[in-house]
């Protein structure tokens, strides 16, 4: 059993490459979605609201959740706050990592894990990983294919400057995948990757 973290910079194709892996045969799973299902929790949207304010909060009936909008508006203008609440969501990302790699393992002992994780670097997460993978492309190629999903060059700059240098975390990697070109490239990339991966585990 190998748990892998996949990571790289807004824009630069992670979502991408782990579709990818789902289909060479790994078990995959997107932190982003256990970011999703956390947010729901009444304690979680107490904590952010009081860090981001009442405004960020949505009332639909009996139910209250986070305007993930406004959320993202205030967190990426203001890093203090954005480092507030990293610091109350990041412990329970691992949690829901460590359950899902637990749950995986029970269904197949064998299995490799890989798990989409954006701030891997930036959160201090590398440990938690047997080998790390990084996505990474050219800036402007990313911010063209965000331009594609209706990010604003602004908006798509200002969360690129908040994680690290795409070049440090290359340095970093265990694994590195060149995004920059067609689909057929990155696949072959991905394939030569899992089979090395196949190999150690």
């Amino acid at each position: 059993m190998l748990t892998i973290g996949l990571t790289g910079n807004f824009g630069m194709g992670k979502t991408t490459v782990l579709r990818l892996f789902r289909r060479s045969g790994a078990f995959t799973y997107d932190v982003d979605e256990f970011v999703h299902n956390i947010l729901k929790k009444p304690a979680i949207i107490k904590k952010a609201a009081d860090i981001l304010g009442e405004d960020v909060l949505t009332k639909k009936q009996a139910n209250i959740s986070i305007d993930k909008k406004r959320a993202a508006d205030i967190i990426f203008h203001m890093p203090e706050k954005r480092k507030a609440i990293e610091k109350i969501i990041h412990p329970e990302v691992m949690k829901a990592v460590k359950l899902a790699e637990s749950e995986t393992l029970k269904r197949k002992p064998s299995a490799i894990i890989i798990f989409e994780v954006p701030l891997l670097f930036e959160a201090g997460y590398e440990s938690d990983f047997d080998r790390i993978v990084v996505v990474h492309c050219r800036r402007n190629t990313a911010l063209t294919r965000l331009a594609k999903k209706g990010f604003s060059k602004d908006e798509a700059l200002r969360r690129i400057r908040t994680q690290m240098f795409i070049t440090a975390k290359k340095k970093m990697a265990d694994f590195v995948i060149d995004n920059n070109d067609d689909m057929k490239k990155t696949e072959l990339q991905v394939k030569r990757i899992f089979e090395k991966i196949r190999s150690i585990g």
